[in-house]
């Protein structure tokens, strides 16, 4: 059915593919039409050689049809309408090539071609375009394909993988590493753990231990990596975990020629003189045997010094302690000094190492063995016997193969070892939700000799393979269901039985771990068991020339592997066993950790649980070590069980070329890779059945040039679709119709194509067949023309004319000349006369007629006028009297309750004086208490006296008796008595009098300060008396004042009483009659309370007088009886001491009597006498006790006489407000004298006004103009008032009200009348909190709405009003200039408000960003659609472009150029009618435009589609319609400048670009464009028809070329969408008179006061 199809488009002129043995297929064109039975093509090369191409008629296979070069370039590869490997190879090709477009769709596949150099297309700007765009709407990207996987987490809730794959220096690790990138950049998480970076920090390490330089690459990937980055609930990444496949170990001991180790021990070398690395005792990398094999020991470009300091710090960012790295790179050293031991024959059997070795004596320090463990077990083996174990030396050769074996194990396990730790260091506290997992595998692999690694490679391939098959297979069949078409079988090549030939029982892992497990195993048993059990199998092959090989057909390629290879990878564990068990004992832990067996985990991760392909291969025997076979495959089946578990997608990295050149294209490496990676696998499954897909609103845009006029008429797209296709193709199997989708079979779209270019073909064969007639018709007719002027001139000179018939004939006309010419003359002057007098008479009539209209119309105008102007005159009058007389009323009331308030606060004032009267009355009594208690003790004083004298006495008898018997002692006692008791005496004299001295300093203060207070008091009667009679005098003033303004309005009323409108004025003067007699009897109820506070006060003196002079008394007294209590103290002490003496002389009595028992009865009463002394003495401290407390209340009584003092000095401040309020009375009293000649003034005006209606001849004069209040233009609010002024005026206020349109920015004038108050009453604490509050509400309002755009652009407009206020009436002179003489006297006075200018400042700025942001908001979904994708020129932008995205729905709304102009039109009448200055205006319109055109010159550069000369010409009409709107809006002015890239952007697509002077005039022209953006529109542009030709590739180099001299451009390729020009606020002073604001009703400030 299909070679059917071919034949009929085998035809002249069509282009085909031939097999090439260079390029492997080119181009040819067919010469001749081909007809069946022929068995040759006769073609045309491109090089324009002939050819003839033979068919063969047994089985024709003829040439795969060359794609339209219109197809050619298209994005997604099973686009093309031919689906074939040289159809796919060709694409790829022009756009790697021609275009520098390493990225192509190849259906869910993403081919990345490696280009070898650094490309501008991985920014953070690139980053935000494609997040949150879906998969075909942008070029193909590595971001594309992430977002997609995102995307699909987050909405279906289900994990993504990411499989990356490809050979060897396609890119693998580059396109891992972005694809890590962009999820870390779109899903930063708010945390502190920064797990993103961790993540990205992951990827140095690994690469310095897992990637080497190679011959195909310099940073080559040796292992397999599956990262899975976790993600929490809010999509936001909490975590990773890295898992690993197939190190390369071998490459540890050998490297081919040109090849390097592992970076690590490079940068390690390099870094071998640090002092972290010299207890290393490293070398440089030329002196190590497992560093320097492939010859060359560094990269061009590469520092390894510098490496080894990112590695460090990657270390330490994870998390990875300084003792771990050092423990790392204490083990790679001695791997390198392992590789150097040298190991010598011993005969032909043995072998031996020198125990002097410096290098084994390095390894062993450094990993902490034992040398002679080492030695012994590199020379030698152990084989288990049944009944013992033998130890056997071994050859040189073998124990190198041990050592070497051992140097793999130790980095295997180290490997591992750090990948653990950094999965540890990726983990953080959190639930995991779901997860993406980015899988870096090699790709299929052949080579000259393959070992068991490249087998291992193939092998998970062919896995990978099967998954990518089945998946493309179902998502076929998802797309036929989705679109209702009926799903058939497809033959696609399915490679289980190869995976059968490998994992299967009895397959070659099995029968090779099989081998492993005997002692003698060995490749020709091996192999021979392959031979016999695979015999049969055709995908397995025995070589001809070969029995240590076997061939394995792959679906890649045929693979020849050795089983030496194999078979001794596998055994390389059980020969080295005997040295690990030496290792295991090593003294350094981490090392010793290493050989530790460890269980190997399920298969199961986080919970995932499906279905496995294929059951996972079990070892036959648990007793035995698992084999590296085994767990190759145990790591591929959780592998595939993972994969399996989410929604895979594919990016396969090629490798254009073998010389690491840049756009370098190898068509035999490519499509080498092509073949192995599955690109052609998917190809040939859409090819099978109907690879082309087109939405109907595609297709009607692309072929609505083969419809019929009855076909165009048509409403319904779909139907219109429908009937052109049934008309053209015939074959209904060709095509079928989906719900959204035409989907077509191959070569069905390249006939549309044919019938389209021939259509077009035809219509430009008639276009030019009517201007060629036209142009020869127009020849033709100039000839004629010439040719007649010719035969005039030539006919002429034949005729002989003589020379007086020429006289005679001019004569003739001369005269009939001027004869017509005169009688036309007299005929007009008559004509003209006449006419004159017929316009005279009319005009003059239907002059009168108007005239006397005129009269008429004029008369009535100024009748109705003067007439309307009196009624208007009058209402107006009168509703002001109504208003002025209300006002007047409510400030008499307000002034009658004031004097109420002053009459209580007098009475509250009488009640405290009345209060302090009882508080001195509790005093006195308190003092006459004191009296009495001081009476009780001078009566117990004079008791204690008496008994005194009484033991006196009693003393002076026993001191008598006692002398009589001691003579000569009594008479020196005497003596000495005498003068101590003189000595005490002055002293106690001395000591008295300083005392009484003290206290009558103190007592003489004290009177002092109490004449002082007296003084006071009576200059406060005197002042409170004068007071009195000045307020006495104002009374009898206002009194006056009153009568003769009742007068004065009486004979005003009186003069006027003949008026009706007089009787409010009447009321009025009634009013104010009755307000100035209720003031009258205030003052006079006032002046009677404060003669009575007077009176009361002057009693309260005297009373007070009374009590000072009692206390005097009282105090006198009071020292008189301490100074009494201080003498008889002062005679105690002497007691004492006589006591004391008597007591001595008793003993002395004593013990000189001591015989004398008769005087026991003298010294009874001697104790008794010391028991009285000692009653006496407490008696004395109770007397103390007591003056004691008679000083703590005479202390007391002088606290309540400063408390008194208190309430003195607050009586005197009420007095002084009662004075101030009294002067505010008096100034109230002046404005009610204003008041009354303003009403004077009103009457005068009425009488004025009535004679003039009363004269009718005086009816063209003018009215006296109305003499209005004079405001301040401030308002008046109280304190408490504040918050509701908050609420109503902010807060509450909405911008869509009547009021606030009409009068714009009135909310910050209102705000600002009310900050002008607070200045004026010079109150800076009210001022302070009034703009805080002001603040604090207008943050609060932008706060709570800011997606409301409205309310925005009001409070920006207001914020902005507000600060120029603050400017224009700062009463700074250069803000002042352009203000009016009433606005200069309304500025503010007692504050410098720059502070809070700069505040509101700042507020406005955010204000503004926040205004940008909510239009940027709702614009960027407009900008692309409206500025790209609508055609609003019909005819020209035709191109129909596809999009790979899924289906396009008819009824979808669709976003044009003039809704974008209608979003604008709607943000300016927004601002205009929040009355925003218009530089503001200017300013926000250029951010707007600015983000305009960055979005759609971003979108040019990411989307190949719209790079086409008909999209140029689109824009540039898009463009004219944003001038024109901008004209329109008078804001062209600095705003098109923004759109000068995008401009020429378009003009770039348009211009011719072929020739030397073309390159001249892009790179003078497209001075706004980077040479990055202009290489890449050039490099991206796409004809629409085959009448346009591709830029050629030299061009794109000159033009390059040329603009590398260009200075100061940028190198990036985005334009920064989030930009923001400096905002500006220009000082514009308002004319609204603030005097003149009226303050809205529905406003709801009933509370503010006009003043």
């Amino acid at each position: 059915m299909q070679i059917h199809a071919l034949i009929n488009f085998l035809l002249q002129y069509n282009r085909v593919w031939i097999p090439d043995a260079e390029h492997v297929w080119k181009s040819a064109e067919i010469l001749r039409d081909f007809k069946p039975g022929d068995d040759t093509l006769k073609l045309q090369l491109e090089d324009g050689t002939e050819m003839v191409y033979p068919l063969d008629k047994s089985s024709p296979k003829l040439p795969h049809l060359r794609n339209p070069d219109i197809l050619v370039g298209e994005n997604d590869l099973t686009a093309l309408s031919y689906l074939h490997e040289p159809a796919v190879l060709h694409n790829l090709k022009v756009r790697f090539v021609e275009s520098n477009i390493i990225y192509s769709y190849c259906g869910i596949i993403l081919v990345a071609v490696n280009p070898y150099k650094q490309l501008h297309i991985y920014g953070d700007a690139v980053i935000q375009a494609y997040s949150g765009q879906n998969m075909g709407a942008m070029d193909p990207h590595i971001f594309a394909v992430a977002e997609e996987a995102y995307k699909q987490m987050a909405r279906n809730n289900k994990n993504q993988s990411i499989i990356v794959s490809g050979e060897s220096g396609a890119g693998k690790t580059v396109s891992a590493r972005y694809v890590m990138r962009y999820f870390a950049m779109v899903s930063k998480s708010s945390s502190k753990t920064r797990v993103e970076d961790k993540v990205l920090a992951s990827n140095p390490i690994t690469e310095a231990i897992g990637n080497a330089k190679t011959t195909r690459n310099d940073n080559s990937s040796r292992f397999g990596k599956y990262t899975e980055i976790s993600f929490d609930r809010r999509y936001q990444i909490i975590g990773a975990n890295m898992r690993t496949y197939l190190l390369e170990k071998s490459r540890v001991v050998s490297q081919s020629e040109n090849e390097r180790n592992y970076h690590i021990f490079y940068q390690m070398c390099a870094c071998a003189e640090q002092s972290e690395f010299k207890s290393l005792r490293l070398l440089s990398a030329d002196e190590f045997r497992y560093t320097c094999m492939g010859g060359e020991t560094g990269i061009e470009g590469v520092d390894d010094r510098k490496d080894m300091e990112e590695t460090r710090r990657t270390f330490s960012l994870l998390g990875l302690t300084e003792d771990f790295q050092s423990d790392v790179f204490k083990v790679l050293a001695g791997i390198l000094h392992l590789g150097n031991v040298e190991i010598r024959n011993v005969g032909s059997d043995r072998s031996s190492v020198s125990s002097s070795d410096q290098h084994l004596a390095a390894f062993c320090d450094l990993l902490g063995v034992s040398p002679d463990g080492v030695t012994r077990w590199l020379c030698h083996r152990r084989i288990a016997m049944v009944a013992e174990t033998v130890v056997k030396p071994v050859p040189s050769e073998r124990a190198v193969n041990a050592r070497d074996a051992l140097a793999k194990q130790i980095y295997a396990h180290l490997f591992d070892c750090v990948i653990q730790k950094i999965n540890a260091a990726m983990q953080v506290p959190g639930k995991q939700h779901s997860f993406i997992g980015v899988l870096d595998i090699y790709g299929f692999e052949t080579f000259d000799i393959n070992s068991f690694e490249q087998f291992c490679i193939n092998y998970a391939n062919e896995k990978l393979q099967q998954q990518f098959n089945l998946h493309v297979f179902k998502l076929e069949q998802d797309e036929y269901m989705k679109e209702d078409i009926p799903w058939t079988l497809i033959d696609f090549y399915d490679n289980q039985p190869v995976i059968d030939l490998i994992e299967a029982k009895m397959g070659i892992l099995d029968l090779l771990d099989e081998e492993c497990l005997f002692p003698q195993g060995t490749d020709q048993n091996w192999l021979q068991k392959l031979f016999n059990y695979q015999a049969d199998n055709l995908l397995f092959e025995k070589p001809r020339m070969s029995n240590e090989a076997f061939i394995i057909q792959h679906f890649a390629d045929k693979v020849k592997s050795q089983s030496q290879t194999l078979l001794s990878f596998t055994l390389v564990k059980s020969q080295s066993q005997a040295l690990c068990v030496t290792v295991e004992l090593s003294r350094f832990p981490l090392l010793a950790n290493f050989f530790l067996e460890v269980e190997p985990a399920g298969l199961g991760t986080k919970g995932i649980k499906v279905r496995p392909a294929r059951p996972g291969v079990k070892p036959a025997n648990k007793n035995h070590r698992t084999t590296v076979g085994e767990k190759f495959s145990s790591s591929l089946y959780l592998l595939m069980e993972t994969l399996n578990a989410t929604t895979p997608h594919y990016v396969r990295c090629i490798k254009p070329n073998e010389k690491k050149m840049p756009f370098d294209y190898d068509s035999k490496r490519v499509v080498q890779q092509l073949r192995a990676c599955g690109v052609l696998e998917t190809i040939h499954i859409s090819a099978q059945s109907y690879p082309s897909r087109w939405t109907y609103i595609e297709f009607y845009s692309r072929y609505s040039i083969l419809m019929s006029q009855e076909e165009l008429v048509l409403n319904h797209k779909k139907l219109a679709c429908k009937t052109v296709l049934q008309r053209l193709i015939q074959d209904s199997d060709q095509n079928k119709f989906g719900r959204t989708k035409i989907f077509f079979r191959a070569g069905q779209v390249a006939y549309l194509e044919k019938l389209r270019l021939d259509r077009l073909r035809k219509a430009c064969l008639t276009i030019q067949k009517h201007v060629r007639g036209w142009s020869h018709r127009r020849k033709f007719l100039r000839m004629r023309e010439a040719a007649i002027v010719l035969q005039q001139y030539v006919r002429g000179q034949r005729k002989t004319v003589t020379a007086a018939a020429l006289k005679q004939g001019w004569a003739a006309v001369v005269i009939q000349r001027y004869w017509r010419s005169y009688l036309t003359r007299l005929i007009y002057r008559m004509v003209r006369s006449s006419s004159i007098i017929i316009q005279a008479f009319t005009r003059g009539w239907i002059a009168r007629k108007h005239y006397k209209k005129m009269v008429e119309v004029q008369k009535a105008l100024v009748l109705q006028k003067y007439a309307r102007a009196w009624l208007a005159r009058r209402r107006f009058q009168s509703l002001r009297r109504l208003v002025h007389n209300v006002q007047l009323s409510y400030r008499c009331q307000q002034l009658r309750k004031k004097l109420e308030d002053q009459a209580k606060e007098n009475r509250g004032q009488l009640e405290r004086l009345t209060g302090l009267a009882g508080a001195h009355a509790q005093g006195l009594d308190k003092l006459r208490c004191l009296e009495a208690q001081l009476g009780k003790s001078a009566t117990e004083k004079a008791s204690l006296e008496e008994r005194e004298k009484k033991s006196r006495e009693d003393a002076t008898k026993t001191i008598a008796q006692l002398q009589e018997e001691k003579d000569k002692l009594i008479v020196e006692k005497q003596n000495l008595e005498k003068k101590i008791a003189e000595n005490n005496l002055e002293l106690q004299k001395e000591d008295h009098e300083k005392e009484v001295e003290l206290q009558k300093e103190d007592h003489e203060k004290e009177m002092e300060v109490l004449r002082e207070e007296n003084r006071r008091l009576k200059e406060e009667r005197v002042g409170l008396q004068r007071q009195t009679e000045e307020e006495a005098q104002v009374n009898t003033d206002l009194q006056d004042q009153v009568i003769q303004l009742t007068r004065h309005i009486k004979v005003r009323v009186h003069r006027s009483y003949s008026l009706p409108s007089m009787l409010i004025v009447s009321s009025a003067g009634r009013v104010l009659e009755r307000h100035q007699k209720e003031q009258k009897e205030g003052y006079d109820s006032q002046m009677e309370g404060l003669t009575f506070k007077v009176e009361h006060l002057q009693n309260q003196n005297n009373q007070l007088q009374k009590l000072f002079q009692e206390k005097t008394s009282v105090n006198d007294s009071i020292s008189q009886e301490v100074a009494r209590l201080n003498t008889e103290n002062m005679v105690i002490p002497e007691l004492k001491k006589q006591v004391s003496e008597l007591q001595r002389h008793k003993q002395e009595l004593e013990v000189q009597l001591e015989e004398q028992a008769r005087k026991m009865t003298e010294k009874q009463e001697v104790e008794r006498e010391k028991e009285e002394v000692e009653r006496e003495k407490k008696e004395v401290e109770r007397g103390k006790e007591e003056v004691e407390r008679e000083k703590e209340e005479v202390e007391r009584e002088k606290e309540e006489m400063e408390v008194l003092r208190k309430q003195k000095n607050t009586e005197s401040e009420a007095k002084a407000r009662f004075s101030q309020e009294a002067s505010r009375l008096t100034a109230e009293n002046m404005d009610f004298e204003e008041q009354l000649d303003m009403k004077d003034r009103l009457i005068r005006k009425l009488q004025n006004q009535i004679k003039s209606l009363q004269t009718s001849e005086e009816a063209n004069q003018t009215p006296a103009p109305t003499i209005t209040n004079e405001y301040l233009g401030m308002l008046e609010y109280k304190r408490e008032d504040e918050a509701k002024l908050i609420q109503y005026v902010i807060l509450d206020l909405k911008p869509r009200g009547v009021l606030v349109n009409m009068i714009p920015n009135m909310a910050a004038q209102l705000l600002f009348m009310c900050v002008r108050h607070a200045d004026y009453l010079n109150d800076g604490a009210k001022l302070k909190s009034l703009m805080n509050a002001i603040i604090s509400g207008v943050k609060k309002v932008i706060t709570d709405h800011q997606e409301d755009f409205e309310l925005v652009s009001f409070w920006l407009s207001n914020t902005y009003h507000m600060l120029s206020c603050l400017k224009q009436y700062s009463g700074e002179e250069e803000f002042m200039k352009q203000n009016t003489p009433r606005q200069n006297k309304n500025c503010l006075q007692n504050f410098d408000l720059s502070e809070h200018r700069q505040i509101f400042s700042d507020l406005a700025i955010r204000i503004y960003h926040q205004f940008i942001s909510v239009m940027e908001k709702a614009l960027v979904p407009m900008i692309v659609p409206g500025m790209l994708e609508y055609e609003s020129l019909q005819d020209i932008s035709s191109t129909g472009f596809r999009k790979r995205s899924s289906s396009i729905y008819e009824d979808q709304e669709v976003c044009t150029i003039y809704s974008l102009l209608q979003q604008l039109s709607l943000y300016h009448s927004t601002m205009s009618q929040h009355g925003m200055e218009e530089g503001l205006v200017r300013q926000a319109v250029k951010q707007t435009f600015f983000l305009v055109g960055a979005e759609t010159l971003n979108s040019i550069l990411l989307r190949k589609d719209m790079c086409s000369c008909r999209k140029g010409m689109q824009i540039r009409c898009n463009i004219s319609y944003l001038e024109a709107w901008l004209k329109e809006k008078d804001l062209v002015q600095g705003t098109m400048a923004t759109l000068k890239p995008l401009s020429q952007a378009a003009w770039l697509l348009q211009v011719n670009k072929t020739t030397d002077d073309d390159i001249k005039d892009i790179t003078e022209q497209c001075s706004e464009l980077s040479p990055v953006q202009i290489v890449k529109i050039l490099n991206s542009y796409t004809p629409t028809d085959d009448f346009e030709k591709r830029v050629a590739p030299s061009f794109v180099r000159k033009v390059q070329g040329l603009l590398q001299d260009r200075e100061g451009g940028s190198s990036q390729l985005m334009l920064d969408t989030q930009y923001r020009f400096q905002v500006t606020f220009p000082f514009t002073p308002s004319s609204q008179a603030l005097e003149l604001l009226q303050i809205p009703s529905s406003l709801r400030l009933g509370f503010l006061t006009r003043i």
